[in-house]
């Protein structure tokens, strides 16, 4: 993600189960998504990645800002869901 005043994802690849999803090949192989919705306000961030048709949502991350400078929640397809722990760098 950017630093900017607003919130801006620059890139994503994703691997929940055994499918992997990616923005672009510089960000590694993977099923091609791209940022459908996204959302950054009270400490929360919401991103919901889509198909390249904006047809169909492919994966959502849903995470809080808590203690110790981490982000922790959820990131789900529509068939699978995983509680993940995320830190800056």
């Amino acid at each position: 993600m950017g630093r900017l005043a607003v919130m801006s994802v620059l890139g994503a690849n994703v691997e929940i189960g055994d499918i992997t999803y990616s923005t672009g090949a510089e960000r590694g192989p993977g099923e091609p998504f791209v940022v459908g919705q996204d959302f950054a306000e009270d400490g929360k961030i919401w991103i919901d990645f889509v198909d390249p048709n904006f047809e169909r949502i492919l994966v959502e991350l849903r995470v809080t800002f808590g203690k110790d400078d981490t982000w922790s929640g959820t990131l789900s397809t529509p068939d699978r869901s995983v509680d993940i722990e995320c830190t800056e760098g």
